[in-house]
């Protein structure tokens, strides 16, 4: 991904309950991350990638979190924190991107190694105009409760190199297997919402481009994936189970063909969730990188919203 972020801060949603003739405005909470000094999801200081090394961020309580004017953070009632973790990951001796996929890294650093960053950001490089990409609650608002601007992300990449290396094939067939991606949650949780952005990057040598993007595939069983929103680009699939590239030209803007949007993992009692990750090109009459030129790959970022719970 290479795009930015700045959102409105959020809106009270109110919810009209009907009880023998008379209104009661309830609220829907959210459990967010949130890194503003006060309330950090991330213990500080947040480290710089890139790393293989598991990341935890905790969640906090946010009042009227399912729309997005007016940020009420506070601690919840019953802790909950997620651990993100990589495994089975086959590229493992990558030079200078440390492994296949890792956090905290970016394309630009240099012709040859990856750029080091925060590995938990805001840094999104979006601003979601239209209201409909990301949503906090399973129950929305649809288009409303993420704000880019508060809540926290982890940063993920996916280094092209190894496929580089390999002089692996580009038709839009062509996909490519990363390792899992493990979230663990500290207590069993209901409807968790993962928030994707940027899953998509293009290289551009010659004027030649190629684009490729990252795809996920629900592994843990018993569980089905729904999307909430998100642009035309992000899709799960008939099975329920693959969050997917719709669109066969991929870029790395949301606005005009990364796949960006909010999917609701629907289950009760998940104490984890595993994704298979996969890299897939879209046939384009580019390259992965060159010999000069080594440090293209996938960067996106996730962020995951809860109802209070």
């Amino acid at each position: 991904m290479l795009s930015s972020s700045y959102l409105p801060i959020r809106s009270v949603l109110l919810v009209t309950l009907w009880l023998g003739g008379t209104s009661e405005l309830v609220a829907q909470n959210t459990l967010e991350f949130v890194q503003d000094g006060v309330n950090n999801s991330y213990t500080p200081p947040v480290p710089k990638g890139p790393t293989s090394i598991p990341q935890t961020l905790s969640f906090y309580l946010n009042k009227n979190g399912a729309s997005d004017q007016g940020i009420y953070f506070q601690k919840s009632a019953k802790d909950l924190s997620v651990t993100f973790s990589f495994d089975d990951q086959p590229y493992l001796t990558v030079p200078q991107h440390v492994t296949g996929m890792t956090f905290g890294a970016a394309s630009g650093a240099s012709s040859s190694q990856v750029r080091s960053v925060s590995v938990a950001n805001t840094n999104y490089y979006y601003t979601d105009t239209t209201r409909t990409i990301f949503t906090a609650h399973p129950d929305g608002p649809v288009g409303q409760g993420v704000n880019l601007y508060a809540n926290t992300g982890l940063q993920v990449f996916l280094s092209a190199k190894p496929l580089l290396l390999s002089n692996a094939p580009k038709s839009d067939t062509s996909r490519y297997y990363y390792g899992k991606i493990r979230l663990q949650f500290s207590r069993p949780v209901t409807d968790p919402v993962l928030s994707l952005l940027g899953l998509g990057a293009t290289s551009n040598f010659g004027n030649k481009r190629l684009g490729f993007a990252t795809e996920l595939e629900l592994l843990t069983p018993a569980l089905t994936l729904a999307k909430l929103s998100g642009n035309k680009e992000i899709l799960v699939d008939g099975s329920k189970q693959k969050i997917l590239h719709s669109k066969t030209a991929i870029t790395g803007s949301c606005n005009t063909g990364a796949a960006c949007g909010s999917v609701l993992i629907k289950g009760t009692g998940i104490t984890s969730l595993v994704f298979g990750v996969y890299l897939r090109a879209d046939g384009g009459d580019g390259v992965w990188g060159t010999e000069k030129v080594t440090n293209s790959g996938d960067m996106w970022h996730i962020t995951l919203s809860l109802p209070d719970q």
